[in-house]
């Protein structure tokens, strides 16, 4: 009875120990659960993928430098290529070849002024948008009790934008403008890739487009020598001889440009779709996107000129009389047809007109892919204000 009795009481106290424990596991839970809703997200903890997408300003730097350090190899090899380029223009600038309607001149000048003028409008929307987002902060956050913020000033502007740098230098007024001349320069080696490249397309271009304009000229003649064809045949072969040495000389500055114009869309995609505080970053990142875009489009179609040029007048030689048929007019439609005329990345890709569509695509493809991984990101909003 005593043993019995023990025993129940061992179990009802035992039961209750079990219950306590209970209750006390629920109550840890609830107040874990309870912590973690209180908890504000913690935006500066990003994802692995976010983390490698988002340091635009270090891969911008990085660009740069490596844009400098190709231009400065390029300039060793400038007076050799440009001796050359310049005795085979000179059998261009005399007859039979005549000047086009819009002169070379007027092709580049345009072109440059174009880019340039509109990478100036970027920037100047960039510290626009930056000057104004810190202002806003600053005035709404300094009006909150217990604020540490005091009041705006051009030192907290540089710190809080260019942070990277005072990581590893102290700050003075010195460096900080030398940070900004520093970015204003970078802005324009950035944008002068592609112009550089446009350039010396239009320069290439010109020449084949003259070649072309001779041989639709000949389509009126009744009788042509066959030492016409075997002089234009000569002058085509200098102008791909030439462009040889040109891709040669650039073709890793053109790889370097359609890797960093790919990547800079794709990010500002992102930024597009990604909700924004001010409406002046709203401003900002529409004209870069549209800027950028278009930037892109325009160096591969007049690349692609190129090699549009050089295939131009095959329909016209393909159409001479049985006349004037040499084994000259059949050599030369042979090598327009067959041969690929077209600046390249290092010969992995040429710039033709199909590849913008399929550069395009894999925007299209990168930018769905990108969105996908940068969901949840987006979806933690904006960043609490005066956190």
């Amino acid at each position: 009875m005593k043993g019995q009795t023990s025993w129940k009481l061992r179990h009802i106290f035992r039961s209750k120990r079990v219950n306590q424990l209970d209750d006390h596991e629920n109550s840890s839970a609830k107040e874990i659960d309870d912590d973690q809703r209180a908890k504000p997200t913690d935006y500066a903890q990003l994802d692995i993928f976010h983390r490698a997408v988002y340091p635009r300003g270090l891969v911008f730097y990085v660009f740069v430098q490596c844009s400098c350090m190709l231009f400065i190899d390029a300039a060793r090899h400038w007076p050799t290529l440009i001796r050359y380029w310049t005795r085979v223009e000179l059998i261009f600038s005399k007859p039979p070849y005549e000047v086009l309607k819009r002169s070379l001149s007027q092709r580049v000048r345009l072109s440059a002024l174009i880019i340039i003028g509109c990478s100036i409008v970027d920037h100047a929307l960039y510290l626009s948008s930056a000057i104004i987002s810190y202002r806003r902060n600053a005035e709404l956050c300094s009006k909150l009790p217990n604020s540490t913020i005091g009041g705006v000033s051009f030192d907290k502007f540089i710190v809080i934008n260019y942070p990277y740098a005072f990581e590893v230098l102290p700050y003075s007024r010195i460096i900080a403008v030398y940070i900004m001349l520093v970015a204003g320069t970078s802005t324009f080696i950035w944008n002068y890739m592609d112009l550089f490249i446009i350039m010396i397309s239009k320069g290439l271009s010109y020449r084949f487009e003259q070649i072309s304009n001779r041989i639709h000229l000949l389509k009126q003649a009744d009788q042509v020598p066959e030492s016409t064809f075997i002089k234009i045949r000569e002058d085509y072969v200098r102008m791909c001889q030439l462009l040889e040495r040109v891709d040669n000389a650039f073709s890793s500055i053109i790889l370097l440009s359609c890797a960093n114009n790919l990547y800079f869309i794709c990010v500002q995609l992102m930024n597009i779709f990604n909700k924004l505080r001010w409406p002046i970053n709203y401003v900002y990142h529409w004209y870069s996107m549209l800027f950028l875009g278009s930037r892109t489009a325009c160096v591969f179609l007049t690349a692609a000129t190129i090699n549009d040029e050089s295939k131009s007048a095959l329909a016209v030689l393909r159409r001479v009389s049985g006349n004037n048929w040499c084994i000259e007019v059949e050599r030369l439609i042979f090598q327009m047809f067959t041969q690929t005329v077209a600046l390249s990345g290092k010969k992995f890709y040429f710039l033709t007109r199909r590849l913008l569509f399929g550069m395009a695509g894999t925007i299209v493809t990168y930018e769905l892919v990108l969105l996908q991984f940068d969901e949840p990101n987006r979806r933690k909003g904006l960043q609490p204000l005066c956190a």
